[in-house]
Protein backbone atom coordinates (compact mmCIF):
# COMPACT_ATOMS: atom_id res chain seq x y z
CA UNK A 1 0.00 0.00 0.00
CA UNK A 2 2.93 2.68 1.49
CA UNK A 3 4.67 1.87 -2.37
CA UNK A 4 1.86 2.18 -3.94
CA UNK A 5 1.00 5.51 -2.45
CA UNK A 6 4.69 6.83 -3.22
CA UNK A 7 4.24 5.33 -6.95
CA UNK A 8 1.36 7.40 -7.33
CA UNK A 9 2.94 10.69 -5.85
CA UNK A 10 6.08 10.23 -8.33
CA UNK A 11 3.37 9.60 -11.30
CA UNK A 12 2.07 13.08 -10.03
CA UNK A 13 5.09 14.65 -9.81
CA UNK A 14 5.83 13.93 -13.27
CA UNK A 15 2.31 15.23 -14.71
CA UNK A 16 3.82 18.28 -12.90
CA UNK A 17 6.94 18.41 -14.49
CA UNK A 18 5.68 18.50 -17.54
CA UNK A 19 3.33 20.69 -17.28
CA UNK A 20 5.84 23.06 -15.86
CA UNK A 21 7.73 22.39 -19.46
CA UNK A 22 4.63 23.17 -21.43
CA UNK A 23 3.94 26.08 -20.00
CA UNK A 24 7.63 27.57 -20.25
CA UNK A 25 7.96 30.50 -22.19
CA UNK A 26 11.62 29.26 -23.59
CA UNK A 27 10.83 27.58 -26.97
CA UNK A 28 14.13 26.20 -26.40
CA UNK A 29 13.58 24.44 -23.42
CA UNK A 30 10.21 22.98 -24.30
CA UNK A 31 11.63 21.88 -26.82
CA UNK A 32 14.65 20.10 -25.64
CA UNK A 33 12.23 18.57 -22.72
CA UNK A 34 10.08 16.82 -25.01
CA UNK A 35 12.81 15.41 -26.94
CA UNK A 36 14.72 14.09 -23.80
CA UNK A 37 11.79 12.48 -22.52
CA UNK A 38 10.79 10.91 -25.87
CA UNK A 39 14.30 10.01 -25.75
CA UNK A 40 14.11 8.27 -22.44
CA UNK A 41 10.76 6.85 -23.23
CA UNK A 42 12.07 5.14 -26.82
CA UNK A 43 15.18 3.63 -24.04
CA UNK A 44 12.82 2.25 -21.76
CA UNK A 45 10.11 0.85 -24.27
CA UNK A 46 12.87 -1.05 -26.44
CA UNK A 47 14.33 -1.99 -23.31
CA UNK A 48 11.02 -3.43 -22.14
CA UNK A 49 10.27 -5.10 -25.06
CA UNK A 50 13.73 -7.29 -25.18
CA UNK A 51 12.64 -8.20 -21.30
CA UNK A 52 9.78 -9.50 -22.80
CA UNK A 53 11.58 -11.15 -26.03
CA UNK A 54 14.00 -12.73 -23.28
CA UNK A 55 11.36 -13.98 -20.91
CA UNK A 56 9.81 -15.46 -24.08
CA UNK A 57 12.86 -17.50 -25.10
CA UNK A 58 12.78 -19.38 -21.77
CA UNK A 59 9.57 -21.39 -23.14
CA UNK A 60 6.30 -22.00 -21.06
CA UNK A 61 7.98 -20.28 -17.65
CA UNK A 62 8.80 -17.20 -19.34
CA UNK A 63 5.47 -16.63 -20.95
CA UNK A 64 3.98 -17.68 -17.60
CA UNK A 65 5.82 -14.89 -16.30
CA UNK A 66 5.12 -12.67 -19.14
CA UNK A 67 1.33 -12.96 -18.28
CA UNK A 68 1.79 -12.72 -14.59
CA UNK A 69 3.34 -9.12 -15.53
CA UNK A 70 0.34 -8.15 -18.07
CA UNK A 71 -2.17 -9.02 -15.00
CA UNK A 72 -0.11 -6.84 -12.30
CA UNK A 73 -1.65 -3.30 -11.99
CA UNK A 74 1.40 -1.14 -12.30
CA UNK A 75 3.36 -3.32 -14.64
CA UNK A 76 0.24 -4.25 -16.48
CA UNK A 77 -0.52 -0.03 -16.95
CA UNK A 78 3.41 0.31 -17.92
CA UNK A 79 3.62 -2.52 -20.70
CA UNK A 80 -0.12 -0.70 -22.05
CA UNK A 81 2.01 2.76 -21.97
CA UNK A 82 4.80 1.18 -24.58
CA UNK A 83 2.37 -1.00 -25.96
CA UNK A 84 3.83 -4.02 -24.82
CA UNK A 85 1.12 -5.57 -23.36
CA UNK A 86 0.81 -9.39 -23.75
CA UNK A 87 -3.25 -9.41 -23.81
CA UNK A 88 -5.36 -7.80 -26.39
CA UNK A 89 -8.05 -5.47 -25.27
CA UNK A 90 -10.83 -7.81 -25.62
CA UNK A 91 -8.59 -10.71 -22.98
CA UNK A 92 -8.24 -7.83 -20.34
CA UNK A 93 -12.14 -6.58 -20.64
CA UNK A 94 -13.08 -10.13 -19.89
CA UNK A 95 -10.71 -10.23 -16.84
CA UNK A 96 -12.02 -7.37 -15.22
CA UNK A 97 -15.69 -8.44 -16.18
CA UNK A 98 -14.69 -11.63 -14.39
CA UNK A 99 -12.95 -9.78 -10.81
CA UNK A 100 -16.35 -7.89 -10.71
CA UNK A 101 -18.52 -10.58 -10.79
CA UNK A 102 -18.71 -11.14 -7.19
CA UNK A 103 -19.33 -7.35 -6.45
CA UNK A 104 -21.90 -7.27 -9.38
CA UNK A 105 -23.52 -10.39 -7.97
CA UNK A 106 -23.87 -9.14 -4.36
CA UNK A 107 -25.82 -5.99 -5.64
CA UNK A 108 -28.03 -8.65 -7.83
CA UNK A 109 -26.71 -7.87 -10.70
CA UNK A 110 -24.86 -10.04 -13.75
CA UNK A 111 -22.70 -8.23 -16.75
CA UNK A 112 -22.23 -9.74 -19.97
CA UNK A 113 -19.69 -8.29 -22.41
CA UNK A 114 -21.65 -7.78 -25.98
CA UNK A 115 -18.56 -6.96 -28.05
CA UNK A 116 -15.01 -5.20 -29.08
CA UNK A 117 -15.07 -3.32 -31.69
CA UNK A 118 -12.38 -2.93 -34.50
CA UNK A 119 -12.21 1.13 -33.06
CA UNK A 120 -11.63 0.53 -29.41
CA UNK A 121 -15.67 0.56 -28.40
CA UNK A 122 -16.63 -1.82 -25.13
CA UNK A 123 -19.89 -2.37 -25.28
CA UNK A 124 -21.64 -3.89 -22.37
CA UNK A 125 -24.57 -5.43 -21.59
CA UNK A 126 -26.02 -5.69 -17.23
CA UNK A 127 -28.67 -6.77 -15.71
CA UNK A 128 -30.12 -5.32 -12.57
CA UNK A 129 -32.33 -7.03 -10.42
CA UNK A 130 -35.27 -4.52 -9.30
CA UNK A 131 -35.05 -3.62 -5.90
CA UNK A 132 -36.81 -0.57 -5.67
CA UNK A 133 -33.50 1.77 -5.53
CA UNK A 134 -32.34 3.17 -8.81
CA UNK A 135 -29.17 4.22 -6.83
CA UNK A 136 -27.88 0.91 -7.07
CA UNK A 137 -28.34 0.44 -10.60
CA UNK A 138 -25.89 3.69 -11.43
CA UNK A 139 -23.69 2.71 -8.59
CA UNK A 140 -23.22 -1.01 -10.36
CA UNK A 141 -22.89 1.05 -13.57
CA UNK A 142 -20.10 3.30 -12.37
CA UNK A 143 -18.35 0.33 -10.65
CA UNK A 144 -18.23 -1.23 -13.76
CA UNK A 145 -17.06 0.92 -15.89
CA UNK A 146 -14.42 1.67 -13.82
CA UNK A 147 -12.86 -1.52 -13.78
CA UNK A 148 -13.26 -1.93 -17.48
CA UNK A 149 -11.14 1.55 -17.49
CA UNK A 150 -8.63 0.27 -15.10
CA UNK A 151 -7.85 -2.88 -17.27
CA UNK A 152 -8.15 -1.13 -20.30
CA UNK A 153 -7.26 2.63 -20.39
CA UNK A 154 -7.36 2.27 -24.35
CA UNK A 155 -10.62 1.60 -25.19
CA UNK A 156 -12.20 4.22 -27.41
CA UNK A 157 -15.17 4.18 -25.34
CA UNK A 158 -17.39 2.03 -22.96
CA UNK A 159 -20.81 2.09 -23.82
CA UNK A 160 -23.15 -0.16 -21.11
CA UNK A 161 -26.92 -0.88 -21.53
CA UNK A 162 -29.00 -1.81 -18.79
CA UNK A 163 -31.73 -4.54 -18.56
CA UNK A 164 -33.76 -4.37 -15.56
CA UNK A 165 -35.27 -7.97 -14.36
CA UNK A 166 -38.15 -7.73 -11.60
CA UNK A 167 -37.56 -10.13 -8.75
CA UNK A 168 -40.59 -12.05 -9.30
CA UNK A 169 -43.06 -13.40 -6.13
CA UNK A 170 -41.28 -10.67 -3.87
CA UNK A 171 -44.52 -8.66 -4.02
CA UNK A 172 -42.63 -5.44 -5.02
CA UNK A 173 -44.47 -3.55 -7.82
CA UNK A 174 -42.32 -1.10 -9.54
CA UNK A 175 -43.59 2.77 -10.15
CA UNK A 176 -43.07 1.84 -14.06
CA UNK A 177 -45.70 -1.05 -13.48
CA UNK A 178 -47.98 1.26 -11.46
CA UNK A 179 -47.58 4.33 -13.80
CA UNK A 180 -48.71 2.04 -16.53
CA UNK A 181 -51.41 0.00 -14.56
CA UNK A 182 -49.98 -3.17 -15.87
CA UNK A 183 -49.68 -4.14 -12.03
CA UNK A 184 -53.49 -3.94 -11.26
CA UNK A 185 -53.96 -5.76 -14.96
CA UNK A 186 -51.39 -8.98 -13.59
CA UNK A 187 -52.80 -8.81 -9.82
CA UNK A 188 -56.66 -8.84 -10.94
CA UNK A 189 -55.69 -11.46 -13.82
CA UNK A 190 -54.00 -13.96 -11.12
CA UNK A 191 -57.03 -13.73 -8.68
CA UNK A 192 -59.70 -14.65 -11.23
CA UNK A 193 -57.39 -17.47 -12.25
CA UNK A 194 -56.90 -18.29 -8.71
CA UNK A 195 -61.32 -18.36 -8.42
CA UNK A 196 -61.71 -19.95 -11.81
CA UNK A 197 -63.67 -16.78 -13.39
Amino acid sequence: MAQDTAIQKQMQRVGEIVEQFESSADPSARSMAKELLESVMALHGAALERMLELAADAGEVGETIIRKCGRDDLVGSVLLLYGLHPENLKSRVQHAMEKAKMSLQAHSASAELVSVGDDGTVAIRIEVKSTGCGSSAASVKAALEAAIRDAAPDASSIVVNETAATLVGAGFVSLAQLQSGQAMTASSGARAHQTGD
